[in-house]
């Protein structure tokens, strides 16, 4: 996470000097947010954690105002963090050991306001943010993976009971029992899933809110006929509701796409069906990503995946190689699913339970 650039001074006189700092640091990519009184520029902090990269906090206040070392305790129980650097107002005994104090209890530096450079300051500030943000991805990171750790038995519980009730509800409806995969993310691709979405969407507060496929369930079909039933018993039953809605379950079909062709369901158990009991009660609100495709169509996208991402071991593919790639795919695409055209139509010609199955052409 990176923070802005937006510094916050509490200074009961800051007025001042607030013309020229703000000169000063406007030229070196900052604002400044100024307050007098260490309540509100707390309440502030409060308000605005992810806007602002650093506090600069007077050492010393008028009557009836914190001073700089409880103002200091006060802002590092909003933000243990955010680094807070100390104004002193002289370089007498009792300043430098109260600001060296600060230091003591977690203030970044400390700066002597009747000889400092501007420009050394908002240096200075560039480097605690920096370290501000480091620091806070080591922290979220840490935080996230404890939590990873301690919810991911639901969601491997989560993926065994969709497996369960899926092969329940399919039993003797389809031509062909279909095969399941069960997928647990590991934590290093939810993270690195998390950053990426942030590039694009900004600071993302609750990943495991957020994201639906932590754990994720492929069901394979060997024929679309059956894939096409399979999605009308699903809908029709109550087993499972919308993950986003909580109501009746809405498919991501991707079924047209160029070879990869799948419908998605993002699915949490439904309350009035299942979480009532008590074996299912840890499962509250835990989402499972199933996804539904033709035994064709998954291994083009297996295959396809492994050559073009180079999970394969030895791959090293030039850009015109890869260009290459993509145009043999879509040819091999185009074959599969007149294959699987084929195979279907055999299945609901010969198949004993091909009257169960709905005709689509």
């Amino acid at each position: 996470m990176e923070h802005s650039n937006t510094i916050l001074l509490i200074d009961d006189s800051y007025t001042k000097f607030i013309d020229g700092l703000s000169a000063v640091g406007k030229s070196h990519g900052f604002s400044i947010q100024a307050f007098a009184s260490v309540r509100e520029g707390i309440e502030f902090l409060d308000e605005n954690q992810n806007l602002v990269g650093a506090v600069l906090l007077d050492l010393s206040f008028t009557p009836n105002n914190f001073e700089g070392l409880a103002a200091l305790q006060e802002i590092k129980k909003s933000n243990a963090l955010i680094p807070v650097l100390m104004l002193t107002g002289n370089q007498s005994e009792k300043e430098m050991a109260l600001a060296v104090e600060c230091m003591r209890s977690g203030a970044f530096n400390y700066v002597v306001k009747t000889n400092f450079d501007p420009v050394s300051l908002f240096l200075m500030l560039k480097v605690a943010i920096s370290q501000y943000d480091e620091n806070t991805e080591r922290e979220r990171h840490s935080t996230l993976k404890e939590e990873y750790r301690s919810c991911i038995a639901n969601y491997e519980k989560m993926m065994q009971t969709t497996e369960m009730i899926l092969l329940n509800i399919f039993n003797g409806k389809l031509m062909f029992q279909p095969t399941f995969e069960g997928r647990l993310k590991e934590f290093k691709s939810f993270y690195d899933k998390i950053k990426s979405k942030e590039q694009k969407e900004g600071f993302i507060a609750n990943p495991f809110q957020r994201f639906s496929d932590l754990v994720g369930l492929r069901v394979v079909f060997y024929n679309a006929a059956d894939m096409l039933k399979a999605i009308e018993i699903l809908q029709s039953a109550t087993d499972f509701v919308d993950m986003k809605t909580g109501k009746e379950l809405v498919a991501d079909d991707k079924g047209k796409e160029y070879g990869y062709r799948a419908v998605h369901f993002d699915v949490v158990l439904n309350k009035n069906k299942r979480l009532h009991l008590e074996e299912y009660q840890s499962l509250k609100a835990i989402p499972c990503e199933v996804q539904f495709k033709t035994i064709f169509a998954h291994s083009w996208s297996k295959v396809y995946h492994a050559l073009s991402y180079k999970e394969s071991e030895g791959m090293n593919l030039t850009e015109a190689e890869q260009e290459q790639l993509g145009e043999d795919f879509k040819k091999a695409a185009k074959n599969l699913e007149s294959i699987e055209k084929d195979i279907t139509t055999l299945c609901e010609k010969y198949h004993p339970n091909r009257k169960v199955i709905p005709n689509d052409n």
